[in-house]
């Protein structure tokens, strides 16, 4: 199992993993039976339907804006034959067939409040008003994971069992030609190309689960075993309409010397 350490959730860090989807489809999800869908589908729903929502003509490519392009004799001395601008070029690192499982994270970018409570630090959470709007598009339940750490748990001996390599973590959004996303995905590592996305997709914030090692014709299952003991089923609009009230204890202020 290979995961990617640095966009992972942390344990003190509150975060709320929703799964936005076909009550039928959730229910498979609570039974075990996690769905994967490769990047190549997410890609070919924009350019095909124009669904920008869901789809993503981008996803698992790495878009750059305002390349200058070269052409170069390599038996005379590299000199210049022409060179011109093209005004995007998009890179194909290799990962359009490899799945994912998108999910999403209500966390501290919802914050919306702060109150200092008698021996407790209370914290408000919101769904913005773009994400009221938007999310709901993406179904009409939601599946709520209830305890991070054994759901986690769960993937990773799931996808161990069935010899899948898989990573997790947030997506990162960029806008134009990014030097932190480039370097991440060129730099770095190839795969994180999958962890990547547009700013304009930023409402969605996204919790990815990526097979990249794995390349699929259509989709990917991986059973992890039955998770309604850690997750529970709602309507997207009644989630939506919620906040999350987090109580966080401040430590006790040791008494002043006598």
């Amino acid at each position: 199992m290979i995961e990617n350490e640095s966009t992972t959730v942390s344990k003190d860090d509150i975060c709320i993993l929703i799964k936005f989807g076909k009550k039928k489809r959730l229910r498979e999800f609570q039974s075990g039976k996690i769905y994967l869908k490769r990047l190549r589908y997410f890609i070919d729903l924009e350019n095909e339907t124009g669904d920008d929502d869901v789809g993503d003509k981008y996803d698992g490519l790495l878009p750059i804006e305002k390349v200058n392009i070269k052409v170069v004799n390599a038996e005379e001395n590299h000199k210049m034959i022409v060179q011109f601008s093209d005004a995007n070029a998009v890179l194909d690192l290799g990962y359009c067939n490899a799945p994912a499982l998108c999910m999403f994270a209500l966390d501290r970018r919802n914050k919306t409040e702060v109150l200092r409570g008698e021996g407790e630090l209370i914290e408000r959470y919101d769904f913005t008003d773009e994400q009221k709007e938007k999310l709901k598009r993406f179904g009409a339940h939601v599946l709520v994971i209830t305890n991070n750490d054994e759901f986690i748990s769960r993937l990773t001996k799931g996808f161990q069992a069935a010899g899948i390599s898989m990573k997790r973590g947030r997506v990162e959004y960029y806008n134009g030609n990014t030097k932190q996303h480039a370097e991440d995905v060129i730099n770095k590592d190839h795969s994180q190309i999958a962890f990547w996305k547009r700013q304009k997709f930023s409402y969605q914030q996204e919790y990815r689960l990526f097979a990249f090692q794995t390349d699929v014709d259509d989709h990917l299952i991986v059973d992890i075993g039955n998770i309604s003991d850690i997750s529970e089923i709602k309507s997207a609009r009644g989630i939506l309409n919620t906040y999350l009230d987090a109580r966080l204890p401040l430590p006790t202020p040791e008494p002043a010397d006598a």
